[in-house]
């Protein structure tokens, strides 16, 4: 694991793995950079493969001022800035949630060759759902913590029906982890999650878009049904959309062998 300082002290830790054409994962909201870990393993033999925590995730740290929203613009500036420092000249993009939110800011990128969206959606958060992020992430900054019958509604709506019905090992140490988030993230995740709900509809920006995007959405997907990767795409000219089968939310863990397929065949196409 490594670390990188930016300015106003954001300590962001990424991993690199692997040599070649660069691949940048971005994780999903109160995930990490670990979550990639079976499209690491896969691609890695191939590629230079990096993960980067974001703020208040994982390894990396919290934001040192106090600030009420960490927006997708931001956040996108700070990875862009971290990729800077790193001396990347070219790389692929792969972001899955919020990490696919970032994908109108870092396609004006002129570094990115390529990008792959997964169950995102960079229109307006629907108003009902809206504000009901809004009430629970209120909470959990009062409170400095999630209580447990607000984990039992924010953990299903990471995964496939089946995968919470049976309670697998994916499921509980998910399940675990958003019980035992350390106190002293929980303000920066909360700007985080304002930053993601309250974002500003980017579908326009999506017509812009030049360079080859993959658009992936998992079957079950609770937050971000396939119908809203289906329209991003529809609306990126150079774009093709698939469904992982069996796969919610969080569908490169869920089906891993078929994400990393799809990538690979995008990746085969366009290199």
């Amino acid at each position: 694991m490594n670390y990188i300082t930016l300015k106003n002290n954001k300590k962001f830790a990424y991993t690199s793995e692997g040599e070649g054409e660069v691949l940048v994962f971005i994780h999903s909201f109160l995930w990490d950079k670990e979550m990639w870990r079976p499209q690491i393993d896969f691609f890695k033999d191939n590629f230079k493969c990096i993960s980067i925590d974001l703020l208040g995730h994982g390894d990396s740290s919290n934001l040192s001022e106090n600030s009420e929203i960490y927006s997708l613009e931001e956040i996108s500036q700070d990875i862009i800035e971290i990729l800077n420092e790193l001396g990347i000249d070219k790389y692929h993009y792969i972001g899955l949630s919020v990490g696919g939110m970032l994908a109108p800011y870092i396609a004006e990128d002129k570094r990115a060759q390529s990008m792959t969206i997964m169950d995102s959606y960079v229109g307006n958060e629907p108003l009902e759902a809206q504000e009901g992020y809004f009430q629970m992430l209120n909470s959990i900054r009062k409170l400095k913590f999630i209580p447990e019958p607000m984990v039992d509604v924010i953990a299903p709506m990471f995964f496939s029906p089946k995968t919470t019905q049976e309670k697998t090992k994916l499921y509980l140490n998910f399940y675990n982890h958003l019980l035992n988030l350390p106190k002293e993230k929980i303000d920066t995740i909360v700007a985080t999650g304002f930053g993601i709900f309250g974002r500003e509809d980017a579908l326009e920006r999506l017509e812009k878009i030049t360079i080859p995007t993959l658009y992936l959405s998992g079957e079950f997907d609770i937050p971000r049904p396939t119908r809203e990767s289906k329209e991003m795409s529809n609306l990126t000219k150079n774009s093709n959309f698939e469904v992982i089968e069996g796969a919610g939310h969080i569908s490169n863990l869920e089906n891993p062998m078929r994400v990393n397929h799809c990538i690979k065949e995008f990746l085969d196409t366009i290199r």
